[in-house]
C-alpha cells in the first residue's frame, strides 16, 4: 500500500514538473509558426530555419537559426570560422519611443556597454558600428529599421602540404550585418535582430525580411492548448 501511494505521488509530481516546465517556456512553434506564450505576438519561420523558445524570465523570446547556409570554400576547405545566420526576437517593457532605443544602441557601440538587458544580449557591444537606420512599417505600426556591423578578425591555419610543418596563418578581416527593427506598442519595445555575415548578406536578405514582415502583435497573450 505504502508503496502505491509513493508511486501515485511520484507520478503527480512529475506531471506537475512537466506542467510547470511548459509554462515556464517563453514560445511555442507549431506548423512553422511561433508565438509568445506571454505576450501574444507571432512570426512565421521560414522552412529553412529552425527556431528555439527560452526559459523565462527571459527578455530574449525566441532563437531562429539557418539550417542550410552558405559558408565561404576557403573557410570550409581549412576549418575556419564562420557565422551561421540567426535572428532573435526580444521583448522588455520601455518608456521611451523607437528612436529613444536607437539612441541606447548607439551610446552602446561607442562605450562598449550597455544597462539595457536586450542590448546587452545582441552581440554588439565589441567591435560594432551603426550604419544606417530608416522608418518603416511593421504590423501597421511605425517603426524603425536599423543597420549596424560586427567587425571580425579571424585566423585562418593553412596546413603545409609538403609535411615540413610550416603552416602559413592567415587573418581574414570582414563584417557581419546586422538588420534590426524597433516596434513600440503601448509600453512594451520589440526588438528583431537577424545577422550573417557580409558576404552572405545579400542571399539571406529576402528570409530576414520575410520574417519581419510575418511578425504581428496580438492585443492578447495566447494561451499554449498543452496547459
Amino acid at each position: 500500500m505504502l508503496k502505491k501511494t509513493l508511486y501515485v505521488f511520484l507520478s503527480i509530481v512529475l506531471v506537475a514538473a512537466v506542467a510547470q516546465a511548459k509554462k515556464n517556456k517563453t514560445a511555442r512553434v507549431k506548423d512553422n509558426v511561433a508565438t509568445d506564450l506571454k505576450y501574444g505576438w507571432q512570426i512565421k519561420v521560414q522552412d529553412n530555419w529552425k527556431a528555439k523558445n527560452l526559459k523565462e524570465p527571459s527578455v530574449e523570446r525566441l532563437f531562429m537559426e539557418k539550417k542550410n547556409y552558405l559558408v565561404n570554400p576557403y573557410v570550409e576547405t581549412y576549418n575556419g570560422e564562420y557565422t551561421i545566420p540567426r535572428a532573435m526576437i526580444y521583448v522588455q517593457e520601455f518608456s521611451g519611443s523607437v528612436e529613444d532605443f536607437e539612441a541606447l544602441i548607439k551610446k552602446s557601440l561607442v562605450e562598449h556597454r550597455s544597462d539595457n538587458a536586450i542590448i546587452s544580449r545582441m552581440g554588439l557591444l565589441r567591435d560594432s558600428e551603426f550604419i544606417i537606420s530608416g522608418d518603416v512599417l511593421i504590423d501597421s505600426i511605425p517603426a524603425l529599421q536599423v543597420y549596424a556591423k560586427r567587425n571580425y578578425e579571424r585566423l585562418l591555419v593553412i596546413p603545409d602540404r609538403r609535411g615540413f610543418r610550416d603552416d602559413t596563418e592567415k587573418y581574414i578581416k570582414d563584417h557581419e550585418v546586422h538588420e534590426i527593427y524597433l516596434i513600440k506598442k503601448e509600453n512594451l519595445i520589440y526588438v528583431f535582430q537577424a545577422y550573417c555575415e557580409r558576404e552572405f548578406y545579400e542571399s539571406n536578405a529576402d528570409e530576414f525580411q520575410s520574417m519581419i514582415r510575418s511578425f504581428e502583435i496580438s492585443p492578447e497573450p495566447i494561451p499554449d492548448p498543452a496547459e
